[in-house]
Protein backbone atom coordinates (compact mmCIF):
# COMPACT_ATOMS: atom_id res chain seq x y z
CA UNK A 1 0.00 0.00 0.00
CA UNK A 2 1.07 3.42 -1.26
CA UNK A 3 0.62 5.57 2.18
CA UNK A 4 1.93 8.92 -0.06
CA UNK A 5 -1.54 9.51 -1.48
CA UNK A 6 -3.55 11.62 0.92
CA UNK A 7 -7.18 10.56 1.51
CA UNK A 8 -9.31 13.46 1.46
CA UNK A 9 -12.84 12.61 2.81
CA UNK A 10 -15.47 15.12 1.89
CA UNK A 11 -18.54 14.91 4.20
CA UNK A 12 -22.18 14.47 3.45
CA UNK A 13 -24.71 17.55 3.70
CA UNK A 14 -24.89 18.33 7.57
CA UNK A 15 -20.41 19.07 6.46
CA UNK A 16 -19.31 18.89 10.12
CA UNK A 17 -17.42 15.55 9.70
CA UNK A 18 -18.98 14.39 12.90
CA UNK A 19 -20.52 11.05 10.88
CA UNK A 20 -17.23 9.54 9.37
CA UNK A 21 -16.83 8.76 12.86
CA UNK A 22 -17.38 5.17 12.34
CA UNK A 23 -15.20 5.11 8.79
CA UNK A 24 -12.29 6.61 10.40
CA UNK A 25 -12.16 4.26 13.58
CA UNK A 26 -11.60 1.36 10.68
CA UNK A 27 -8.57 4.04 9.01
CA UNK A 28 -5.45 2.89 10.03
CA UNK A 29 -3.12 5.33 11.61
CA UNK A 30 -0.48 4.85 8.58
CA UNK A 31 -2.88 6.06 6.28
CA UNK A 32 -3.16 10.12 5.69
CA UNK A 33 -5.93 10.85 6.46
CA UNK A 34 -8.12 14.64 6.37
CA UNK A 35 -11.64 15.30 7.01
CA UNK A 36 -12.80 18.41 4.80
CA UNK A 37 -15.57 20.08 6.11
CA UNK A 38 -17.92 21.98 4.54
CA UNK A 39 -17.85 25.03 6.54
CA UNK A 40 -13.99 25.35 5.67
CA UNK A 41 -15.19 26.86 2.08
CA UNK A 42 -15.71 30.56 2.16
CA UNK A 43 -18.01 29.89 -0.79
CA UNK A 44 -21.68 27.93 -0.45
CA UNK A 45 -21.04 27.37 -4.49
CA UNK A 46 -20.47 23.66 -5.30
CA UNK A 47 -17.96 25.37 -8.39
CA UNK A 48 -16.48 27.96 -6.13
CA UNK A 49 -15.98 25.68 -3.73
CA UNK A 50 -14.18 23.44 -6.36
CA UNK A 51 -11.55 26.03 -6.70
CA UNK A 52 -11.20 26.44 -3.40
CA UNK A 53 -10.21 22.86 -2.71
CA UNK A 54 -8.03 22.69 -6.14
CA UNK A 55 -6.02 25.40 -4.28
CA UNK A 56 -5.89 23.69 -0.92
CA UNK A 57 -4.60 20.96 -2.49
CA UNK A 58 -1.61 22.00 -4.86
CA UNK A 59 -0.35 19.06 -6.56
CA UNK A 60 -0.35 16.95 -3.49
CA UNK A 61 -1.30 13.22 -4.65
CA UNK A 62 -4.92 12.60 -3.51
CA UNK A 63 -7.88 10.32 -3.55
CA UNK A 64 -10.97 12.12 -2.79
CA UNK A 65 -14.03 10.02 -0.89
CA UNK A 66 -17.09 12.63 -1.80
CA UNK A 67 -20.52 11.45 0.65
CA UNK A 68 -23.93 12.24 -0.87
CA UNK A 69 -23.80 16.30 -0.96
CA UNK A 70 -20.10 16.73 -1.78
CA UNK A 71 -20.20 14.52 -4.76
CA UNK A 72 -21.30 17.78 -6.52
CA UNK A 73 -18.04 19.26 -5.43
CA UNK A 74 -16.22 16.24 -6.14
CA UNK A 75 -17.84 16.79 -9.52
CA UNK A 76 -16.84 20.11 -10.16
CA UNK A 77 -13.26 19.51 -9.11
CA UNK A 78 -13.00 16.74 -11.70
CA UNK A 79 -14.19 19.80 -14.56
CA UNK A 80 -11.02 21.65 -13.75
CA UNK A 81 -8.60 18.73 -14.77
CA UNK A 82 -6.88 18.59 -11.18
CA UNK A 83 -4.12 15.96 -12.33
CA UNK A 84 -3.09 15.29 -8.83
CA UNK A 85 -6.38 13.33 -7.91
CA UNK A 86 -5.64 9.74 -8.73
CA UNK A 87 -9.14 8.17 -7.83
CA UNK A 88 -12.63 9.66 -6.57
CA UNK A 89 -15.23 7.54 -4.61
CA UNK A 90 -18.93 8.46 -4.20
CA UNK A 91 -20.54 7.13 -1.34
CA UNK A 92 -24.29 7.68 -2.21
CA UNK A 93 -24.02 10.30 -4.51
CA UNK A 94 -26.13 12.14 -7.14
CA UNK A 95 -25.04 14.84 -9.73
CA UNK A 96 -28.92 15.73 -10.56
CA UNK A 97 -32.50 16.77 -9.44
CA UNK A 98 -34.54 13.57 -9.44
CA UNK A 99 -33.78 12.33 -5.42
CA UNK A 100 -36.21 12.41 -2.53
CA UNK A 101 -33.61 14.99 -0.54
CA UNK A 102 -34.21 17.33 -3.46
CA UNK A 103 -38.17 17.03 -3.86
CA UNK A 104 -38.90 17.38 -0.21
CA UNK A 105 -36.34 20.33 -0.03
CA UNK A 106 -39.15 22.82 1.70
CA UNK A 107 -41.12 20.07 3.38
CA UNK A 108 -38.38 18.14 5.06
CA UNK A 109 -39.77 18.91 9.21
CA UNK A 110 -35.97 19.91 9.78
CA UNK A 111 -37.82 21.42 13.29
CA UNK A 112 -39.17 17.76 13.89
CA UNK A 113 -36.09 16.07 13.14
CA UNK A 114 -34.55 18.30 15.87
CA UNK A 115 -37.29 17.89 18.70
CA UNK A 116 -36.92 14.38 18.06
CA UNK A 117 -40.42 13.43 17.41
CA UNK A 118 -39.40 10.93 14.79
CA UNK A 119 -39.33 7.43 16.26
CA UNK A 120 -35.83 6.80 16.42
CA UNK A 121 -36.11 3.14 15.10
CA UNK A 122 -37.65 4.68 12.25
CA UNK A 123 -35.14 7.08 11.35
CA UNK A 124 -32.67 4.17 11.40
CA UNK A 125 -34.50 2.69 9.02
CA UNK A 126 -34.94 5.84 6.92
CA UNK A 127 -31.12 6.81 7.20
CA UNK A 128 -29.52 3.66 7.79
CA UNK A 129 -31.11 0.94 6.42
CA UNK A 130 -31.98 -1.00 9.83
CA UNK A 131 -33.96 -0.42 12.45
CA UNK A 132 -31.40 -1.43 14.88
CA UNK A 133 -28.67 1.66 14.25
CA UNK A 134 -29.18 3.61 17.90
CA UNK A 135 -25.76 4.65 17.78
CA UNK A 136 -25.67 5.77 14.37
CA UNK A 137 -29.21 7.72 15.12
CA UNK A 138 -27.04 9.86 17.96
CA UNK A 139 -24.40 10.32 15.85
CA UNK A 140 -26.80 11.46 13.30
CA UNK A 141 -28.19 13.68 15.77
CA UNK A 142 -25.09 15.19 17.04
CA UNK A 143 -24.06 15.98 13.43
CA UNK A 144 -27.33 17.30 12.41
CA UNK A 145 -27.77 19.69 16.00
CA UNK A 146 -24.47 21.39 14.68
CA UNK A 147 -25.89 22.56 11.64
CA UNK A 148 -28.76 25.50 11.06
CA UNK A 149 -31.88 24.71 9.37
CA UNK A 150 -30.72 27.53 7.41
CA UNK A 151 -27.52 26.09 6.15
CA UNK A 152 -29.70 23.28 5.83
CA UNK A 153 -32.39 24.62 3.07
CA UNK A 154 -29.80 26.48 1.57
CA UNK A 155 -28.05 22.77 0.73
CA UNK A 156 -31.08 21.58 -0.15
CA UNK A 157 -32.02 24.55 -3.05
CA UNK A 158 -28.25 23.59 -4.28
CA UNK A 159 -29.09 19.82 -4.62
CA UNK A 160 -32.28 21.20 -6.20
CA UNK A 161 -31.09 23.41 -8.78
CA UNK A 162 -27.73 21.75 -9.62
CA UNK A 163 -27.20 21.24 -13.29
CA UNK A 164 -25.18 21.09 -16.88
CA UNK A 165 -23.35 17.68 -15.81
CA UNK A 166 -22.28 17.03 -19.34
CA UNK A 167 -18.36 17.29 -19.20
CA UNK A 168 -16.60 14.11 -19.32
CA UNK A 169 -14.60 13.01 -16.94
CA UNK A 170 -11.38 10.77 -17.61
CA UNK A 171 -10.01 10.44 -13.72
CA UNK A 172 -10.60 6.88 -12.33
CA UNK A 173 -14.01 6.85 -9.94
CA UNK A 174 -15.78 4.16 -8.00
CA UNK A 175 -19.74 4.51 -7.01
CA UNK A 176 -20.79 3.07 -4.08
CA UNK A 177 -24.70 2.24 -4.32
CA UNK A 178 -26.54 1.66 -0.82
CA UNK A 179 -28.84 -1.11 -1.62
CA UNK A 180 -31.61 0.69 1.33
CA UNK A 181 -31.15 4.24 -0.39
CA UNK A 182 -34.21 5.67 0.48
CA UNK A 183 -32.87 9.33 -0.01
CA UNK A 184 -31.49 9.16 -3.39
CA UNK A 185 -33.21 7.65 -6.75
CA UNK A 186 -30.91 4.52 -7.90
CA UNK A 187 -31.42 6.54 -11.46
CA UNK A 188 -28.84 8.69 -10.30
CA UNK A 189 -25.79 6.31 -11.13
CA UNK A 190 -27.09 6.80 -14.59
CA UNK A 191 -25.78 10.08 -15.03
CA UNK A 192 -22.18 8.76 -13.46
CA UNK A 193 -22.31 6.20 -16.24
CA UNK A 194 -22.47 8.83 -18.58
CA UNK A 195 -19.78 11.94 -17.68
CA UNK A 196 -17.15 9.22 -15.90
CA UNK A 197 -15.80 7.28 -18.35
CA UNK A 198 -13.77 4.68 -15.87
CA UNK A 199 -16.28 4.03 -13.44
CA UNK A 200 -16.97 0.96 -11.16
CA UNK A 201 -20.07 0.58 -9.58
CA UNK A 202 -20.22 -1.26 -6.12
CA UNK A 203 -23.53 -2.58 -4.65
CA UNK A 204 -23.34 -1.77 -0.51
CA UNK A 205 -25.85 -3.37 2.17
CA UNK A 206 -26.28 -0.28 4.16
CA UNK A 207 -28.79 2.86 4.09
CA UNK A 208 -27.99 6.02 2.18
CA UNK A 209 -25.66 6.91 4.98
CA UNK A 210 -23.59 4.16 3.62
CA UNK A 211 -19.88 5.22 5.31
CA UNK A 212 -21.97 5.37 8.44
CA UNK A 213 -23.99 1.83 8.55
CA UNK A 214 -21.58 0.00 6.18
CA UNK A 215 -18.43 1.46 7.11
CA UNK A 216 -16.09 -1.93 6.99
CA UNK A 217 -16.95 -2.43 3.06
CA UNK A 218 -16.31 1.58 2.06
CA UNK A 219 -12.98 1.47 4.11
CA UNK A 220 -12.10 -1.65 1.86
CA UNK A 221 -13.42 0.54 -1.32
CA UNK A 222 -10.99 2.88 -0.24
CA UNK A 223 -8.18 0.87 0.78
CA UNK A 224 -8.32 -0.88 -2.72
CA UNK A 225 -7.04 2.38 -4.31
CA UNK A 226 -4.13 3.69 -1.92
Amino acid sequence: MEHHIRLILLTGMDGTGILFEPLLNLIPHNVECEVYPLQKFESHSPVEQAHELANYLGNEEVIIFAESFSGLIAYELCKLKVTNIKHIIFAAAFLERPSFLSKLSFLLPLNIIRKKLIPAALLSYLLFGSFQRPELVHLFYKSFNEVSNRTLRSRLHIISTFSNVTTNIEIPATYIRAKKDFLVSKNCIQKFEKVFKHLNIIHLDGGHFIAQSNAKECWLSIERQL
